[in-house]
């Protein structure tokens, strides 16, 4: 693991005094004692059953109000959590654990008896696909500058997922995540596929906002139908070679590059939103 990758769980060590008692630092190969990991645990999974109540309260709600029937609903979480997973606390980090998240859409007449997708989607896909369920205009996607753009999207709206949800869709969806290392701000930027996930840690200028591909601090290539959990970073390994051009070379393309074929966007008509 390339040492960008790892993260010390400092929103657990400065947030909590008990935690920091314990003489933890979160350096690799470093864990909490059983017991405190379980009580860890046991919270947050008490702060999800909690989340997951009150879903049922705005949907009853909206049903007493009498505006189920014409209301898109959308539930999201902005990100993952390490819960102990590769020895890391919290969210700062490019591992699935971290950047996979819920994301669910209910939308009157389409949704009604529940439509579940294992095809690939992101957070930037949710504004026009809401756009789209209202029956407005699509989304115009961002050219390279957009400054001086009103409103447009990076994303794609998954409207077609609701009428078939195994069409072919993205390839590819992306993510990432600063460090600093030495001084230098680098950034993680994330590929992941049907497959694998591939990670490059680059030199990253804040003043362009861009990347320096040239300055790699640390590659991870992970492969989920073997190692679904990413203890084995196969980047380094010859074998892969090919695999790992491949992927870089869409890594640096990016998202204007993985775009689905189908980009229709039926709708409804006319919902209001909740979300």
């Amino acid at each position: 693991m390339p040492d960008p990758a790892w993260w010390k769980s400092l929103e657990l060590i400065t947030g909590y005094t008990y935690i920091a008692a314990l003489n933890f630092h979160g350096l690799v190969n470093e864990t909490l004692p059983p017991s405190i990991a379980r009580e860890l645990r046991r919270v947050y999974f008490s702060a999800i059953s909690w989340i997951d109540s009150l879903v049922s309260v705005v949907l009853n709600e909206l049903e007493r109000l009498g505006l189920s029937n014409d209301t898109v609903v959308s539930l999201l979480g902005d990100h993952g959590y390490h819960l102990g997973e590769h020895g890391i606390w919290t969210k700062h980090t490019n591992f699935e654990v971290a950047t996979h998240a819920p994301m669910m859409v209910r939308i009157p007449g389409l949704t009604d008896n529940g439509i579940i997708t294992d095809r690939l989607v992101e957070f930037v896909d949710l504004f026009p696909t809401l756009v789209g369920a209202v029956g407005l205009p699509p989304v115009p996607v961002c050219p390279e500058n957009s400054q001086n753009m009103l409103t447009c999207t990076e994303g794609v709206s998954f409207m077609p997922l609701f009428h078939n949800a195994t069409i072919t869709w993205k390839p590819t969806v992306f993510s990432q995540y600063p460090r600093t290392m030495q001084h230098v701000p680098i950034m993680g930027y994330s590929l992941r596929s049907d497959r694998y996930r591939y990670t490059e840690w680059v030199a990253f200028s804040y003043r362009t906002h861009k990347p320096d591909w040239t300055r790699n601090y640390g590659t991870e290539l992970y492969d989920h139908q073997t190692d679904p959990d990413e203890n084995y970073n196969m980047a380094s390994d010859q074998a892969f070679a090919d695999l790992v051009r491949s992927l870089s070379t869409r890594l640096h393309a990016s998202w204007r590059q993985a775009s689905p074929s189908t980009q229709a966007s039926p709708s409804i008509n006319n919902p209001s939103i909740v979300g």
